[in-house]
C-alpha cells in the first residue's frame, strides 16, 4: 500500500504540481496586466508551471529568469492591457498543435566555466535554436555570480559561438544545492554524494521551471531519475567521459561477488573493509547502468568514451535507445582561417598543456633526455638537426605550480636547459604564434578521453606526436583515407608512440622487435581487440631524426598537414558538430510528442 501511494504521487501528484498553474492562474495573470503599477504575480510554490506559461507566450522568454531573485514580473510589452497576443498565447496547447513552443533545458551548472564542456553546451544550444524558432533554450547554472548577457558574451568571445538569439535564452540559477555536485565537498563517498547532490539540483532545476526536454551537457546522470520518475521527459546526454568504469574494481581486493574472489575471505578487519568498497563501488556502478538506462539519446564525444559506455550502459540498445558519437566542437575556424601551411617552421616540439601530473610532461624530459644521450651526445644545443622541447601551459592552482616547478627541476638536473623552453600563462595569441612555426605537436595523456589541444595542432599545420590511446589515436590522429595503417605507429597525418610506464602495459604480451618496439592489446571499436607494437618516445624520435629521416622530409609534413587540415574540417568544425545536432533535435521533438501522448489529459496540455 505504502509502495503505491508513492508511486502515485511520483507519477500522479508531483506531474501536476511542477507543471499545471492553480485554476485561476487566467484571473491571477489579468489581475498583474490590470494593475496600474508593476507588481510581482503572486504564485505561491508554483514558480515552474506559471514560469512556464509566461516564457511558452512571452515576446521576450528571457526576461523570465530568476536572477535578481525568484520572484516573477511580467515583461512590460507582455503587460501592456491591449496585448491580446501575449493572453491568447497562454492558453493550453494540444499535443499536435504545430504553434507549441518547446523548452529545451539545458542542465549544465558550470555554464560560466571556459572549458570543453562548455564549448559543447553553448554550440549545442546555438544549433538548438536555429533548429526551430519555436525553440527555447533554458540553461540551468550555479553561477550566480554572472548575469545572463555576461555569460552569454564570454561565451562568444572565448568559443566563438556567435548569432545567439539571447531573447530565447532563459538563464535559470540554482542557488541551494550546487555545493554537493562539487567533489571537495564529500570527505568520503564522492561519487554517490555527487549522484545524490546531481538528483537534488535537478529537483531544484524543475521547480524553477520544467523544460519539455531534459539535455545533459555536464555529466550529472543524478537528474536524470527526477526527470523520468516524474515527468518522463526525453533525455539527451552528452557523455564527455563515464564517471565509473568497470576497470575500476581492478584496484580492488574482491573483483567480483563469486566463490572465486571470496572463496579466501578472511575474518578480519582489513577483508570487511575490501568487502565494503566492493558492494559500495558495485552498487555506484549498477545504479549508473540503471540511470543510464532512462536517458534516450546518448552521445559520446569520441571512440573511447562510446567503447566504454556501450558497456557500461549496456540495456539501453536492447531498450531501442540510441547510443552514438558526436565529436565535439573545437572551434577550429578562427584557427584555419588565416593558415599558412606553406611557411617555414622551426624544427621544434611543442606541447601545449596544462602543467598537471597526469599530462607527463616528464615523460618527454625522461625521453629526451635518453634520446639526446644515444644519439646527439656531443652536439651542441644549436644545431639545426636537434629538435628543441617547448613546454606552453597554464598554472590555475598552487598544484599546477608545483609541477611546473618539478618538471623546471628535471630540466635542470638532465643538463636540458639549452634544449627545453617553458612558456607559461601566455596570451591566446602567443598560443597561436606558437602553433604558426613549430612544427612538431606532443601529447603524452594515457586514455586522453578526445584531446582537443591535437586537434589544434592538425588546425594550425603542426604535425602530431601522440600517445597511441584514445581521442588522440582513435578519433583525431587518424590519417586521411588512410585505413590500412590504422594500427601502424605513424599515418598520413601523424606519429604514435607507447611507454612502458603506461597503465596497461602488460610484460607477458611483449614480444622481441627489430626496432625494440612495445607490445601493446589495442581496442579499437567496442569489443575488437588487437595486437599492435609501437615505438617509445625516444624511439620514435630516433626513427624520424636519426634512422629514417625521410618520414619528415619537407615534402612528407607538407602532405602530412594538408591531411591534417582536412581532417580538422571534415570531423572537427564548430559547423560540422552544429548540423549533427540540429538532427538529435529534430528526433528531440518526436520522443516530446510520443512522451506528452501518453500523459494525462490535463498534463498534456500544460
Amino acid at each position: 500500500m505504502v509502495v503505491f501511494v508513492v508511486y502515485k504521487s511520483f507519477t500522479s501528484v508531483l506531474p501536476h504540481y511542477f507543471v499545471v498553474p492553480h485554476q485561476n492562474w487566467r484571473e491571477r495573470i489579468a489581475k498583474v496586466i490590470k494593475h496600474d503599477k508593476p507588481i510581482y504575480l503572486n504564485v505561491g510554490y508554483k514558480r515552474s508551471s506559471y514560469r512556464r506559461r509566461l516564457i511558452l507566450a512571452s515576446i521576450q522568454p528571457s526576461f523570465y529568469t530568476n536572477f535578481r531573485n525568484n520572484k516573477i514580473k511580467l515583461q512590460p510589452e507582455d503587460a501592456a492591457k491591449d496585448n491580446q497576443r501575449f493572453l491568447t498565447e497562454m492558453r493550453r496547447r494540444g499535443v499536435d498543435d504545430p504553434s507549441r513552443k518547446l523548452l529545451y533545458g539545458f542542465f549544465h551548472p558550470y555554464a560560466n566555466n571556459g572549458g570543453g564542456g562548455e564549448r559543447v553546451l553553448w554550440q549545442a544550444v546555438g544549433a538548438t535554436l536555429e533548429a526551430n524558432v519555436r525553440n527555447i533554450a533554458v540553461v540551468y547554472t550555479t553561477n550566480i555570480e554572472a548575469e545572463p548577457l555576461q555569460i552569454l558574451q564570454k561565451a562568444e568571445d572565448k568559443f566563438q559561438v556567435s548569432g545567439l538569439d539571447s531573447s530565447r535564452i532563459v538563464f535559470i540559477y540554482l542557488r541551494r544545492f550546487g555545493h554537493l555536485i562539487d567533489g571537495a565537498y564529500w570527505k568520503h563517498f564522492t561519487l554517490i554524494g555527487q549522484l545524490v547532490g546531481s538528483m537534488l539540483l535537478g529537483l531544484e532545476a524543475l521547480f524553477e521551471l520544467t523544460p519539455d526536454i531534459w539535455i545533459d551537457t555536464i555529466g550529472l546522470p543524478g537528474s536524470y531519475l527526477s526527470v523520468t520518475f516524474i515527468l518522463r521527459l526525453p533525455i539527451l546526454a552528452y557523455v564527455h567521459y563515464p564517471i565509473i568504469q568497470s576497470d575500476m574494481f581492478n584496484k580492488l581486493k574482491f573483483k567480483a561477488f563469486t566463490t572465486a574472489e571470496f572463496g579466501e575471505f578472511n575474518f578480519s578487519a582489513r577483508d570487511f573493509v575490501e568487502a565494503g568498497k566492493f558492494v559500495y563501488w558495485s552498487m555506484v556502478y549498477y545504479f549508473y547502468v540503471y540511470l543510464g538506462s532512462t536517458v534516450d539519446v546518448t552521445l559520446a564525444n569520441g571512440t573511447w568514451t562510446f567503447n566504454h559506455i556501450s558497456n557500461i550502459w549496456s540495456f539501453n540498445r536492447i531498450l531501442g535507445h540510441k547510443l552514438e558519437k558526436l565529436y565535439p566542437p573545437c572551434g577550429t575556424e578562427t584557427l584555419t582561417k588565416e593558415v599558412n601551411l606553406e611557411q617555414k617552421r622551426e624544427n621544434k616540439l611543442l606541447y601545449i598543456a596544462q602543467f598537471r601530473p597526469e599530462k607527463r610532461h616528464s615523460l618527454f624530459v625522461d625521453e629526451y633526455a635518453q634520446f639526446l644521450k644515444k644519439n646527439f651526445a656531443n652536439v651542441k644545443a644549436d644545431d639545426a638537426d636537434i629538435p628543441k622541447l617547448v613546454f606552453l601551459g597554464s598554472c590555475r592552482t598552487a598544484d599546477d605550480t608545483a609541477t611546473l616547478h618539478l618538471i623546471q627541476s628535471k630540466v635542470e638536473k638532465a643538463g636540458l636547459q639549452d634544449y627545453v623552453e617553458f612558456i607559461v600563462d601566455c596570451s591566446y595569441d602567443e598560443v597561436v604564434d606558437q602553433l604558426s612555426r613549430a612544427k612538431f605537436g606532443l601529447n603524452a595523456m594515457w586514455n586522453e578521453h578526445f584531446g582537443i589541444g591535437v586537434v589544434e595542432y592538425l588546425a594550425r599545420g603542426v604535425v602530431p606526436l601522440v600517445h597511441a590511446s584514445a581521442g588522440p589515436w582513435l578519433d583525431i590522429v587518424t590519417g586521411w583515407n588512410d585505413e590500412e595503417n590504422k594500427l601502424n605507429w605513424h599515418n598520413n597525418s601523424g606519429f604514435f608512440f607507447k611507454s612502458m610506464d603506461d597503465p596497461d602495459f602488460d610484460p607477458s604480451v611483449q614480444e622481441e622487435t627489430e626496432e625494440g618496439f612495445i607490445t601493446f592489446n589495442v581496442e579499437i571499436e567496442q569489443g575488437e581487440v588487437q595486437r599492435a607494437q609501437y615505438p617509445s618516445f625516444s624511439g620514435l624520435l630516433y626513427h624520424i631524426f636519426v634512422k629514417s629521416p625521410e618520414l619528415v622530409s619537407d615534402k612528407r609534413l607538407d602532405e602530412m598537414r594538408h591531411n591534417g587540415l582536412r581532417l580538422v574540417k571534415e570531423k572537427f568544425s564548430n559547423g560540422v558538430f552544429s548540423e549533427s545536432w540540429k538532427k538529435y533535435v529534430g528526433e528531440l521533438e518526436e520522443l516530446e510528442v510520443d512522451y506528452r501522448s501518453e500523459k494525462d489529459d490535463v498534463v498534456q496540455v500544460y
